[in-house]
């Protein structure tokens, strides 16, 4: 349990309103705007992600660069696409798997870009396309890992290389760095559901770590990649408080995700509270007159984006997660 005290507190509306006026930079790119609507899941961000989102998919041939497949992956990964921009993101994905990533002994730019290519991973394990996949795979192979070992690259940098790098079924097998410089990414992946939080005690510490780094660290020295990362933390280990004995606020380490997408909406009013409650993942997508309706009117289909988006359902709405249901029935089994 993390306290929070009215001191805490205090400095803590300070470091949220200093890294929301970091986010409100004009000078930000397209795809770090993409990046903070997909890791907070505000409502007010969805009509900017929206707009950002349709222009990278109506753009083509060279205009659809790294960065617009990035956004569109994430697009992805919030499950806002249509099947027309589903398609444009299929094409922009072989297009930069195409590419060479070091040209006369240099790397080019998309090789240090930690948020760019955990996007175009994302979009890539969203796609669930076994030919794609392996594009990607063997292109991703012939720069992740120095990008990932790099002096000059950051460990919140290594973190969304690593995920990344976990999309694409771990060929690299990058670690997680375990810095507390990192606790905060830690925790807004743990948040967005992209690494497990199986150490409940790691989970803690992490989010005690985030609210020190908030409070003690100057926020507006944060690059806007950064700030969105740790915002998503704050907001995380926020949303977690429950009131204590004392009066005070402290943090659940229990995982918990954000608001949810429109297509999670969807996937929720699709497979009803009482089947959440009763049946597993596996047996959710087995089911043959909810499998087609998922795959029909979401675009979900069986697989670990399933499992996410089901599991994310599951913890905004504080259903038990499919292995609890699971291990409840074993003794009767």
């Amino acid at each position: 349990m993390v306290p929070v005290s009215t001191v805490s507190e205090i400095l803590l509306v300070d470091a949220r309103a200093a890294l929301r006026r970091r986010l409100a930079d004009p000078c930000r790119t397209d795809l770090s705007k993409a990046f903070a609507a997909w890791l907070l899941r505000e409502p007010g961000t969805d009509a900017e992600f929206a707009s950002i989102v349709s222009d990278a998919a109506a753009r083509e041939g060279a205009q659809q660069d790294f960065q617009t497949v990035a956004i569109l992956g994430f697009a992805a990964e919030a499950g806002v696409l249509d099947a027309a921009q589903v398609e444009v993101l299929k094409k922009g994905v072989r297009r930069q798997a195409g590419r060479e990533p070091v040209v006369d002994g240099v790397p080019m730019a998309f090789c240090s870009d930690a948020v760019g290519v955990l996007g175009v991973a994302l979009g890539t394990k969203v796609m669930a396309d076994v030919n794609i996949s392996s594009q990607v795979v063997r292109w991703t192979a012939k720069f992740l890992r120095n990008s990932y070992q790099m002096d000059r690259t950051e460990d919140w940098q290594r973190s969304l290389f690593a995920v990344a790098d976990r999309q694409l079924e771990s060929p690299l097998n990058l670690s997680i760095p375990k810095s507390p410089a990192a606790a905060d990414v830690r925790t807004a992946l743990v948040a967005r559901g992209l690494i497990d939080a199986d150490d409940a005690n790691q989970a803690a510490e992490d989010q005690e770590q985030t609210l020190r780094l908030a409070m003690r660290e100057p926020q507006n020295e944060l690059n806007s990649d950064r700030a969105a990362l740790r915002l998503a933390a704050v907001e995380s280990v926020i949303r977690t408080a429950v009131p204590s004995a004392k009066g005070k606020n402290v943090a659940r380490s229990t995982k918990q995700s954000g608001p949810l997408s429109n297509r999670d909406l969807q996937v929720h009013e699709i497979v009803g509270r009482e089947r959440f409650c009763t049946l597993t993942n596996a047996e959710i997508m087995k089911e043959a007159s909810l499998k087609k309706r998922l795959r029909v009117d979401c675009g979900l289909t069986q697989g670990d984006a399933a499992k996410r988006c089901l599991d994310r359902i599951r913890q905004a709405k504080g259903y038990q997660l499919s292995r609890e249901i699971a291990k409840k029935r074993s003794p009767r089994q």
